[in-house]
């Protein structure tokens, strides 16, 4: 699955040992966690289960979906779905059925591109792949495959309808904004399912969070920073944070510093270095807004942000607690960021757990 997305430095601090803890007398609950490669990325799974027996049933259940999702959603393999149904459709020109898997990650891709202004769009990938060239040779772009590639990314080069999707030739869909968010969420709802509430999900540092340890508030979580440390910490409870940036993947061409997450609305680069983290109900919502966030930037964040707040996701979905974190370093300023290197735009709910020192950084030089 594609990891454009800069997410490493959103980590999961637990305050107990890396393996089975302890038990408990009241329930007999006991922490068990589980790790493996999926997806393309490092996940683990860590929950509190009455026996070694029910755990392994547990995650074994897990890793199941991650896989099943996983041959529906990934853009790196050819023989997915996803990539099937593009190439198919674009032939055709006909509307081609798609799995129920598929048409939810379809359907909510497009509606947070309609949220968002098209600061995030799944149509965005052969762009990417250009820039992600673009990295590796130290040059831009050929412009005449730019202008090409310009040419189907948008709402408008694709549609979903009751028998299926139908594309542009040419279109391929990217979802790796979006698909971890999904997959978490439906991975908590197994263990759930299966008696099983205490449990954190980490897939390359987005969460999904679900009931507190026993006998805890909440699971102890590190906010990215652009540094190598967290800003802040927070104990949260049955939510889904996800981290979005650009602190080491960049390119630097004719002096121009493009960054690796690339704006959909004008399919260039971003040259401003920033990290986004982004709180919400769900792993999905808080993945997709979070790839949004850097995109839309201080400027337009705010409102954009707001009027999905208000208005909620659709379906009659609201977005409480919804809230976010946007470090962007300031302009012709080098590492290490921190200090008056950086502004800082947030929510009350994130603003108030920064140290005293960066806020008072951040009010003095804004």
């Amino acid at each position: 699955m594609n990891t454009r997305r800069f997410q490493a430095f959103l980590l999961a601090f637990l305050t107990m040992s890396a393996f089975v803890a302890s038990s408990f007398a009241d329930d007999e609950l006991t922490r068990f966690e589980f790790s493996e490669q999926k997806m393309g990325v490092p996940v683990s799974v860590i929950f509190y289960a009455g026996s070694p027996e029910k755990a392994q049933e547990a995650v074994d259940a897990v890793w199941k979906r991650f896989d099943e999702l996983n041959d529906v959603l990934s853009d790196w393999d050819p023989e997915s779905e996803i990539v099937r149904v593009c190439r198919m459709a674009g032939e055709s020109g006909e509307s081609v059925a798609v799995s129920n898997e598929l048409r939810h990650a379809l359907e909510e891709s497009r509606r947070y591109c309609e949220l968002t202004d098209g600061a995030f769009d799944a149509t965005v990938g052969p762009i990417v792949k250009l820039w992600r060239r673009s990295r590796y040779f130290h040059e831009a772009p050929p412009k005449s495959m730019l202008e090409s590639s310009k040419k189907n990314v948008g709402l408008d080069v694709w549609s979903l309808d009751e028998s299926g999707v139908r594309v542009r030739k040419n279109v391929r869909f990217d979802v790796g904004g979006i698909a971890k968010g999904i997959v978490m969420d439906e991975a908590l709802e197994i263990l759930r399912s299966m008696g099983i509430n205490s449990a954190l999900l980490n897939a390359s540092g987005d969460l999904r969070i679900g009931d507190p340890p026993p006998g805890k508030n909440g699971w102890t979580v590190g906010v990215a920073s652009l540094g190598d440390e967290p800003a802040f910490y927070k104990e949260l409870a049955n939510v889904g944070v996800a981290s979005s940036g650009d602190a080491n993947r960049y390119v630097e061409i004719d002096g121009v510093r493009y960054s690796h997450i690339i704006d959909p609305r004008t399919c260039e680069p971003l040259t401003r270095r920033c990290v986004a983290t982004v709180l919400a109900p769900t792993a999905t919502t808080a993945d997709a807004l979070a790839s949004a966030l850097c995109v839309l930037g201080p400027q337009d964040a705010p409102a954009v942000l707001e009027k999905i707040r208000e208005e909620g996701i659709g379906d009659g979905r609201r977005l409480e607690p919804f809230e976010y974190v946007l470090f962007v370093v300031k302009p012709d300023v080098e590492p290490p960021y921190d200090g008056d290197k950086i502004e800082i735009y947030a929510t009350e709910y994130f603003s108030g757990a920064l140290p005293d020192k960066i806020r008072k950084n951040n009010e003095q030089t804004k």
